[in-house]
């Protein structure tokens, strides 16, 4: 399932979007670091910015 699919399947940042970003789209990140994506990230090219061009969403800038 390509990230693309998962937003238009599930509700953004809802357990099944967290969980079928961490089982398919290989970003490595934390469920908690998924959330905090989704929750400024309203469409899959914004997530990839995001996840790309940032470090306010990582675990570590949120300790």
């Amino acid at each position: 399932m390509t990230l693309n699919e998962i937003y238009s399947t599930f509700t953004v940042g809802s357990e099944g979007f967290v969980s079928a970003v961490e089982a398919n789209c290989g970003f490595e990140i934390s469920r908690t670091e998924i959330e905090r994506i989704s929750a400024v990230a309203p469409t899959a090219e914004a997530f990839e910015s995001v996840w790309e061009n940032s470090s306010a969403w990582t675990d570590e800038s949120n300790g």
